[in-house]
């Protein structure tokens, strides 16, 4: 791995870190005061790290040479077409009566969906 990729990767994984410790304190504080104004702010919180975890892969973005770019072009085009397939079939869903799907599931879903397509267009040029 070249020096942009292991940068990448320490940057996207301490804003990751950062996510995961700044949402449990969140969720616990926000549990213990109740109805308090502060709660809105206190959920909003764990916003920070991810901001810093986009700015790491914009960095890493402007680092990879065109075949990359063009890989991950591929799996944003696969993502954004598989969630909003995701949105469209699953809404549907709902009005027959599947549980409602909180909008916290949509970021997971984005993601997970941009490392497939990644996956499956590095087979592709690979």
């Amino acid at each position: 791995m070249d020096k942009a990729g292991k940068r990448y990767l320490v940057r996207f994984g301490s804003a990751m870190a950062a996510y995961v410790v700044t949402l449990m304190v969140a969720v616990l504080v926000v549990k213990q005061i109740g109805d308090s104004p502060w709660r809105y702010a206190l959920m909003l919180l764990p916003v920070v790290p991810i901001v810093g975890a986009l700015l790491a892969f914009l960095t890493f973005f402007e680092a990879m040479d065109e075949l990359q770019k063009r890989i991950q072009l591929y799996a944003l085009a696969f993502s954004a077409g598989g969630t909003a397939m995701f949105g469209l079939v699953y809404g549907l869903l709902e009005t027959v009566g599947m549980p409602h799907l909180p909008w916290v599931w949509v970021f997971p879903i984005v993601v997970g969906l941009w490392g497939l397509g990644a996956i499956i267009a590095s087979k592709r040029y690979a």
